[in-house]
């Protein structure tokens, strides 16, 4: 980990999907994802009536963190578009979060 151990280079949001989407799909998704040694953390949730979500946190390699940050968004969104349509609708992604605890 680059930095101290409370100001990483972190992007943790996540992706909103329509509830019919079947959440074994989304597990799918986030499993290969976990391939990805850069995912801390990666779940499943729902995140409001209508609505389940995959949820990250993701460490960004050394580079730029504005960079960093619109390249993961454009190759994932990109990527969860083709998949999902609109079934794909929303998300919510944030980058330089402060870890607590």
């Amino acid at each position: 980990m680059n930095k101290n151990s409370s100001q990483l280079d972190l992007l943790m949001g996540i992706w909103k999907f329509r509830e019919n989407v079947p959440q074994a799909e989304l597990v799918k998704v986030a499993e290969k994802w976990a391939e990805d040694a850069r995912y801390i953390q990666l779940y499943i949730r729902r995140v409001s009536k209508d609505q389940f979500g995959i949820g990250f946190t993701y460490q960004l390699e050394d580079q730029d963190i504005k960079a960093g940050h619109e390249e993961y968004f454009e190759n994932f969104s990109d990527q969860l578009k083709r998949q999902f349509g609109n079934d794909l609708v929303g998300w919510d992604i944030a980058n330089v979060s402060q870890v607590i605890k």
